[in-house]
């Protein structure tokens, strides 16, 4: 009778030292519980970054990203894939994540190439409504009214390739951007590249001139062929100069059609570019180097000549002529380098011109 009634106190002691036990290893309430949270913004977000890095090509073309961008986009991505992932996530926790990662993809997109070779590019006019150097090397260009026996035209913000009101510049009678001269104008090696789109044929539409044929210009002549020319000192120990004179051959531009243009000069040889591709390559004149424009003379966009350079004077260098004329047309995003661009970066920049507006 003792020993069953010392079970039964012995049980009743275990009972509810053991229910202890139980309550304590689980959840006691709900408090205990993990929060209720949505993972709708944080999955979307991983799945649009992951699919951005995966078709994101690294290198050094218009389009593509700088070298190592993309790995440190993905360690954001895992960063936020971990925060998904965590046990008992809050909702404050999701969200964080969602805008370090909205700000890794910010950051990332910073990292697209969108200039070719940048170290080399000198100057660089959007004409979005003005005629800043978009470089930053402060090439920027005055717009200058025509000279009066044109017209006294001036330079009238237009639509450009894409239809964007004030994104390109129409020249007219005369009216054009002027720059103020610099050494960096006159490289040994050069490229301009730009889009026109011309309103009329002229045998005299100049629309890039530094000291016209006393260094270079780049117009288009009366076959609507855009031609060069440049005053080199020949390399041959001579002494003696020679003007470099050629044209895209049997390219020519379409009036009132936009179309991407280059040309680049180096010793020895020429280059026209049409659309990105080559139209015609010259290297049937002496080698040397441009010479030295005259130091007064600022470079000149849309006219043969400053305006205010023009002179009355007969027999003077730079007396108005009817030749020394001006672009009937309009031009945007030009661009000059310092280098003779390859076919294949002449190439990559038209492509990436001819689908996407230059901010």
């Amino acid at each position: 009778m003792f020993k069953k009634r010392s079970k039964i106190l012995l049980w009743a002691m275990i009972i509810p030292f053991m229910t202890g036990i139980l309550l304590s290893s689980g959840c006691k309430d709900d408090e205990d519980e993990c929060p209720t949270v949505n993972y709708t913004a944080i999955d979307a977000k991983i799945a649009e970054a992951q699919t951005i890095h995966n078709i994101a090509v690294e290198g050094t073309e218009i389009g593509q990203f700088e070298a190592g961008s993309k790995a440190v986009l993905q360690t954001a991505i895992n960063n936020a894939s971990a925060v998904r992932d965590t046990e008992c996530v809050t909702q404050a926790a999701l969200d964080a994540a969602v805008v370090n990662l909205d700000q890794a993809l910010l950051d990332f997109d910073a990292k697209i190439v969108t200039e070719i070779a940048p170290e080399n590019l000198v100057a660089n006019w959007l004409m979005n409504g003005n005629a800043l150097d978009n470089t930053g090397n402060g090439h920027d260009g005055t717009l200058t009214v025509g000279h009066v026996n044109w017209g006294s035209g001036t330079v009238t913000p237009t639509a450009d390739r894409f239809g964007n009101a004030d994104y390109a510049y129409q020249f007219g009678d005369g009216g054009n951007i002027e720059v103020p001269t610099a050494t960096a104008f006159n490289p040994p090696e050069l490229s301009i590249v730009t889009w026109i789109k011309l309103d009329d044929t002229w045998a005299h539409s100049y629309f890039f001139s530094m000291d016209i044929w006393n260094c270079y210009k780049f117009q288009v002549q009366d076959a609507n062929k855009p031609f060069f020319t440049c005053k080199i000192l020949k390399d041959d120990g001579s002494g003696e100069n020679a003007w470099i004179d050629h044209d895209s051959n049997t390219e020519m531009l379409v009036n009132g059609v936009w179309t991407h243009i280059a040309v680049t000069f180096r010793s020895g040889e020429m280059t026209f570019y049409f659309d990105g591709a080559e139209a015609m390559f010259w290297n049937d004149f002496p080698t040397g180097n441009p010479v030295a424009p005259n130091p007064a003379v600022n470079l000149c966009i849309g006219q043969a000549l400053p305006t205010g350079v023009y002179t009355d004077i007969p027999d003077d260098p730079y007396e108005w002529k009817e030749w020394l004329g001006f672009l009937k047309g309009s031009l945007d995003d030009l661009k000059f380098y310092n280098i003779a661009l390859s076919g294949s970066q002449v190439n990559s920049i038209y492509q990436w011109e001819k689908d996407n507006v230059n901010e």
